[in-house]
């Protein structure tokens, strides 16, 4: 998702420690965050005439996810705030997924992240006894949305609590998780963003065509006019 830095600080956080504050805006929701760091985090500028900084990281890096990792501090929690036409029960349910995640409290992450499943699955009215059984069924009513997403969404099934708190779920780590939660972000970004930027994007393009239209209509009626005169 696109951003750009807007303010960056420093400040001793001890006599030998220095911590970096960044404000960041999103892009897409065009709402700002604040992000804190021990790291040095180095910034570049885009080459347009609207010069814009961000972080200037190594192309073969997850970037989401080694700025994740920089940052022990956030507010909103998430790096790239959830826009508002998402539902506010998931929105809510996904910042504390990854508040939980960002302490490690890997319990409550796969929790919430089942709990966004159950509450998508009654908000879209899927159907199903199970995760797996909602999951596909929320795949089959929007095809519109990456199936991988979805895909990826099955391995819920995988994490109960039971095993993560005794700590047996077969090689699990925060980074599974931290997969889950990306492809949950994106699943309510492609179901609830994306269709009500192009319906504003239609309007806008309805409302020029119509501003058009009453332009030409004006021109005719002008020119109608014109001919009279010129019959006269």
């Amino acid at each position: 998702m696109a951003y750009s830095i807007v303010k960056h600080v420093e400040f001793d956080w001890t006599d030998e420690k220095r911590c970096r504050v960044f404000f960041v805006k999103c892009h897409s929701c065009y709402k700002e965050s604040m992000h804190l760091t021990f790291r040095e985090l180095d910034m570049v500028a885009s080459n347009t005439a609207y010069q814009r900084w961000h972080f200037n990281l190594a192309s073969d890096v997850d970037e989401g996810a080694t700025l994740d990792d920089a940052m022990f501090y956030s507010v909103p929690t998430s790096f790239f705030v959830l826009d508002v036409r998402v539902p506010r029960v998931l929105r809510d349910l996904l910042t504390e997924a990854e508040g939980c995640l960002k302490s490690n409290f890997l319990t409550g992450a796969s929790a919430c992240a089942r709990k966004i499943v159950y509450e998508l699955a009654q908000v879209e009215n899927a159907t199903g006894d199970s995760y797996e059984d909602r999951i596909k069924s929320l795949k089959s009513v929007h095809p519109e949305v990456e199936p991988t997403y979805f895909d990826t969404l099955l391995t819920i099934q995988q994490l109960t609590s039971t095993k993560v708190h005794e700590n047996s779920y077969d090689g699990w780590e925060a980074r599974h998780l931290r997969i889950i939660l990306a492809a949950l972000s994106e699943v309510l970004h492609e179901l609830y963003v994306l269709p009500a930027v192009r319906d504003d994007r239609r309007k806008a393009v309805l409302a020029l065509q119509k501003e058009l239209g009453g332009e030409k209509a004006i021109t005719g009626a002008d020119d109608g006019d014109c001919n009279e005169q010129d019959g006269q």
